[in-house]
């Protein structure tokens, strides 16, 4: 089986990223559910790109009837795992955006860079198409593009403590804005010394680009801005269903 992006370090995924990143994760989170919940007060939604549940689970914790998207198995593996604990009641498919096919929803996901893991036009186009297929009429589709600055970062920020020691750098190829993304990390989680790499292609889209496919298929961008995301190296922008 292909491995994934995050399939080698699923298991430390939220202990890393609240090391890297602490109050400002949970804020910027608590934001993203902010948002989502003036977007939708209530209904269906699909998260895609859903990672171990950082949005699914409050989400459905709130009442929302909540179907996760995961292509990567170690990840899909620990929402189960959070999912199951929590006792909730919602489905986790381990599949691409464009292998999905099950129940339409009043709100697609696709944010947290979801959209950059696709690195051809023919996969943006077939995930793009997926999406609006699967939104019910007026259906709302909710994304994030990276913008240029984050690609221009080429080393983020560095961290090192006693418990995590986390190094990313982003590769120019010089070739379709393709991307190499190259992780190392190692640390303590759980009293046990842990240690992993992992290494992927991300590519820059532009706003555009994808605004006028997901025109032809049937969406339109609403008007607004979402500021509260500005420092966060994305764009967020929504889209709805004709």
């Amino acid at each position: 089986m292909e491995t994934k992006p995050h399939d080698n370090w699923s298991k430390f995924y939220d202990f890393v990223y609240t090391k890297s990143f602490g109050h400002a994760y949970e804020h910027f989170t608590d934001e993203t559910l902010k948002v989502i919940k003036e977007i939708l007060p209530d209904g269906s939604i699909i998260d895609y790109g859903a990672g171990t549940g950082r949005v699914a689970i409050p989400l459905n914790q709130s009442g929302y009837e909540i179907i996760a998207v995961e292509r990567s198995s170690g990840m899909a593996s620990e929402l189960i795992k959070k999912r199951d604990n929590l006792k909730l009641n919602f489905p986790v498919y381990n599949c691409s955006i464009s292998e999905y096919d099950s129940k339409s929803c009043d709100l697609a996901l696709a944010i947290f860079t979801v959209l950059s893991y696709s690195i051809t036009d023919d996969e943006l186009f077939k995930n793009l198409e997926n999406i609006c297929k699967h939104l019910k009429p007026k259906g709302y589709l909710f994304l994030d593009l990276p913008d240029m600055v984050f690609f221009n970062l080429t080393q983020l920020p560095f961290i090192q403590t006693k418990e995590c020691r986390r190094s990313v750098r982003l590769i120019n190829t010089n070739q379709d804005s393709i991307y190499v993304y190259k992780e190392y990390c190692s640390g303590i989680f759980n009293g046990e010394n842990f240690e992993y790499t992992d290494e992927f292609q991300l590519k820059y889209w532009e706003l555009t680009y994808v605004g006028n496919l997901l025109k032809q298929l049937g969406l339109i961008q609403m008007p607004g801005n979402f500021n509260q995301f500005a420092n966060g190296g994305s764009t967020y922008k929504l889209f709805q269903k004709q």
